[in-house]
């Protein structure tokens, strides 16, 4: 089998090597089915692009918004974009959206250590995907600041490992989203009461039509303040980028 290779450089010298080897997706946990999508698999044009945002204010005091019942530390929820499909895990589902393409504003940390060539270099295009997350059980779920853990990937991605996304956190007050989902202030344990959602966003190198596995952690915290392992519930769905 024919091994790829990536290999990371830091910001002060190109010393960290990451190797990553061949290997395809994996199916586990609770699913929904994407909505359906173009199967056209052409290149984004670099040229930015983003849907109307629900809200674009990066702070707030959420009781609702939209659909949703907001949690009183999170950020408001953007249900911009295109809805690309849902995640179902036992105790909470996410509802995936496309809100944007854009243009990487600088090179990633990521190259091919055979090729050298950089995985996502300043003006690929890349995609803001936001997930949207509810508690479907009926108790409080106490979270820390990790909130969930996406992990989404092309399915045909030929690294170990994620894709490469734009650090800046520009793109993300653009277009009116935040990486982290908190208000500023807010301590932990953060608790997501039954019915409530919150909302964090990621980008990634975009290639339109590309089918997408999306894997959504969620570790709850314990009394102690201590992740509690033993009830972390994983989710996966596949969607279709736009």
């Amino acid at each position: 089998m024919r091994l790829n290779y990536v290999m990371k450089i830091s910001g002060i010298a190109a010393a960290g090597l990451l190797a990553l080897t061949a290997c395809g997706g994996t199916t586990a946990g609770s699913t929904a089915g994407s909505e359906p999508s173009s199967s056209s698999s052409a290149a984004a044009s670099p040229s930015a692009s983003a849907s109307p945002l629900a809200s674009t204010s990066s702070e707030g005091a959420g009781t609702s918004s939209g659909s949703y019942k907001v949690a009183a530390w999170a950020l408001p929820i953007s249900e911009a974009g295109d809805k690309l499909g849902t995640i179902k895990g036992d105790s909470f589902s996410v509802d995936v959206y496309q809100v944007a393409t854009d243009v990487a504003s600088k090179d990633s940390m990521f190259v091919d250590k055979e090729t050298k060539e950089n995985l996502l270099k300043k003006g690929d295009p890349v995609v803001y995907l936001n997930y949207v997350v509810t508690n479907t059980s009926s108790a409080d779920i106490p979270l820390s600041h990790s909130l969930i853990t996406p992990n989404a990937k092309y399915t045909d991605w030929k690294y170990l490992g994620g894709m490469p996304s734009d650090s800046s956190s520009d793109g993300y007050k653009k277009h009116g989203l935040s990486s982290s989902g908190v208000k500023l202030k807010e301590k932990d344990p953060f608790v997501l009461k039954p019915g409530e959602s919150f909302n964090i966003a990621e980008n990634f190198a975009y290639t339109a039509g590309k089918e997408t596995e999306i894997k959504v952690t969620m570790t709850p915290q314990d009394a102690a303040g201590d992740l509690d392992h033993d009830k972390k519930e994983t989710a996966e769905t596949t969607v279709t980028l736009k």
